[in-house]
């Protein structure tokens, strides 16, 4: 089991770089990266992965996300580190995408959309890349999030929004990286345009790390 220590960055010292990570929801996302940086990371490092939760739990919506990170930049942040905030396609559409990346932007923040929802990304951790079709695609366009849950259920056999079984995802992680790559075929796009997920670029930013 690998020994934890806290991030401490007292005014003046720079202990390590930060890669921040803010979320529209509030417990599968968070869960998923957890583990992931558990599983990733290592002490010492010259990154640390801050996970930054939204101040009001019950305000979703991304421009508190953005308003999130806009907090803990204020507060902690050094030069030197980056700010990513994972948001949902679903609820918003192409309008409020436009306006949340933008804002993003102007600030220096990543952003990394999935479409329709994070389950995207999850669902892509259970599909073999061979195993891509166009009609898959065409089929996985047209589905809700909860459609899209349900099809995480059809192939692994559960799934609830607390992600308990959170270990069996990112012992997959490099075949959802793979998939979400090779589905991402406009990344100069802003934000997927089809089924997809744009959180394969945080986790290739962690392990590159």
């Amino acid at each position: 089991m690998k020994t934890r220590r806290s991030f401490i960055r007292p005014s003046g010292f720079r202990d390590a770089s930060i890669i921040g990570i803010a979320c529209e929801g509030d417990v599968t996302e968070y869960r998923y990266f957890e583990e992931f940086k558990e599983r990733y990371t290592e002490f010492p490092s010259r990154i640390h992965i801050e996970l930054i939760k939204r101040q009001e739990a019950t305000q979703s919506a991304p421009e508190y996300v953005i308003a999130s990170i806009d907090a803990f930049k204020k507060s902690k942040a050094g030069p030197d580190d980056e700010f990513w905030a994972v948001i949902d396609y679903d609820r918003w559409g192409d309008k409020k995408m436009s306006e949340i990346i933008q804002q993003a932007f102007q600030k220096g923040y990543h952003v990394a959309v999935s479409r329709p929802c994070f389950e995207a990304w999850l669902l892509l951790h259970w599909i073999q890349k061979s195993d891509i079709t166009e009609a898959m695609l065409l089929d996985f366009n047209k589905k809700s999030c909860k459609e899209i849950a349900s099809e995480i259920r059809k192939i692994q056999g559960h799934y609830k929004k607390d992600l308990n079984d959170v270990v069996e995802y990112v012992e997959r992680a490099e075949i959802a990286i793979e998939n979400a790559r090779s589905l991402d075929v406009n990344p100069v796009d802003r934000w997927p345009r089809t089924f997809g997920s744009r959180v394969y670029q945080i986790c290739e930013r962690i392990r590159k790390e």
